[in-house]
């Protein structure tokens, strides 16, 4: 047997070996380089349509009337009478309101009564004058206070009339933005007439599709008998009315960078339109570039720009690892685009994007030039 001293002894050497085993190992360990854990994240993926959508182009807009006014007093006063609503037909020379005419009233009277005395001082003063019974000074007095009279009851006679407020011409009332018995100012709008026959509608055409129209194609899109814009109204969205081009603002409308376009088309029989009812413009803009490259509609989330180019817009366009396994995990590519108008469809952009090209939808501002993705697939029940 082995002493009991002995064997403590090489216990001890057994469990110096384990440790300066762990040691060399720990070592050899620490000399490697770590494993590195490559992340795949999953991407929601949106794929380009090879029919694209087309460059009818959506833009909001609003309706005013071609021949309209607005209506008002040239006096202030008490609104006695609103004859008037929204909507209503009128003859031309029909009351549209009056105002209180009292104090008016009371002011003729009185001018009656000084233009009778004048008038009558006058006719005495012209026979005694003939009569040689007064001086010639004495007469001209006489005659001046007869044509003032004669002035102020004319004034006075105005003012009654303007405390009337009748229509120009035959149309329609647009608009009643005042209430009866209330006091209203000279000038202040009480109604707004609309002539029937045609209409306005003006839409805010972006700077940036301002630049790219071709003026050689633009008149001749305006001399021309095609339609290349439409308007649509909410009262019946999927009835498209041709409109034509009548003006633009020269100078980009104030706090946007815009031009305000005027279009003009026939007042639709279908339905009741009135100024300052909201209407659709639809603008094939194609025709007025040339361009025949119709633009991609995407998400407007899928747009993005980079820290290190943060002035151009950008698209992460996905690349699988295997062709074959279009699921499978793969990178994302940064590609320039051009954006172009927000629609409620999502925003049209141009750039070096091929039919089939999937691109991140969401989260793309998170992207990095070949970051390891794969596609997210919804699963079922969620």
């Amino acid at each position: 047997m082995i002493p009991f001293r002995q064997r403590l002894i090489f216990r001890r050497r057994s469990l110096v070996a384990t440790l300066l085993a762990v040691v060399v190992i720990a070592g050899c360990e620490a000399d490697q380089p770590p494993l590195t854990q490559q992340q795949v994240h999953p991407v929601k993926l949106v794929a380009l349509d090879a029919k694209r959508q087309g460059m009818l182009m959506r833009y909001p807009g609003q309706v005013q009337a071609s021949e309209r006014s607005e209506l008002s007093f040239r006096v202030g006063g008490e609104l006695r009478e609103l004859a008037v609503q929204p909507g209503d037909e009128v003859e031309a020379g029909d009351l549209i309101a009056r105002l209180d005419d009292r104090d008016a009233e009371s002011q003729l009277a009185s001018a009656r009564s000084s233009y009778s005395l004048a008038e009558a001082t006058y006719e005495r003063m012209r026979i005694s004058l003939e009569r040689g019974a007064i001086s010639r000074s004495r007469f001209d007095e006489a005659r001046a206070e007869y044509l003032s009279a004669q002035a102020q009851l004319k004034q006075a006679q105005d003012q009654v009339s303007y405390t009337e407020l009748t229509a120009p011409f035959s149309g329609v009332i647009a608009s009643v933005p005042v209430d009866n018995y209330q006091v209203v100012t000279a000038q202040q709008t009480i109604a707004e007439l609309q002539q029937p026959g045609s209409i306005d509608v003006t839409f805010q055409l972006p700077e940036q599709q301002v630049r790219r129209i071709n003026d050689e194609r633009a008149q001749a899109v305006q001399d021309g008998d095609e339609a290349v814009v439409w308007v649509t109204f909410a009262e019946n969205q999927q009835q498209r009315y041709p409109a034509r081009y009548k003006e633009h603002d020269s100078s980009v409308s104030q706090g946007s960078l815009s031009y305000e376009v005027t279009l003009t088309l026939p007042e639709p029989d279908d339905i009741t339109v009135l100024s300052g009812m909201s209407a659709t413009v639809l603008l094939d803009m194609s025709a007025l570039t040339g361009d025949s490259r119709d633009p991609w509609r995407v998400p407007v989330a899928a747009v993005t720009t980079r820290e290190s180019a943060p002035e151009q817009p950008v698209v992460w366009r996905f690349v699988p690892d295997d062709p074959a396994a279009a699921e499978g995990p793969g990178k994302v590519e940064a590609v320039p685009v051009t954006p172009g108008p927000i629609t409620t469809r999502g925003m049209l952009i141009e750039g070096e994007l091929e039919a089939g090209d999937r691109l991140v939808a969401a989260g793309a501002e998170r992207m990095q030039e070949g970051r390891q993705v794969r596609p997210w697939i919804k699963e079922e029940g969620l």
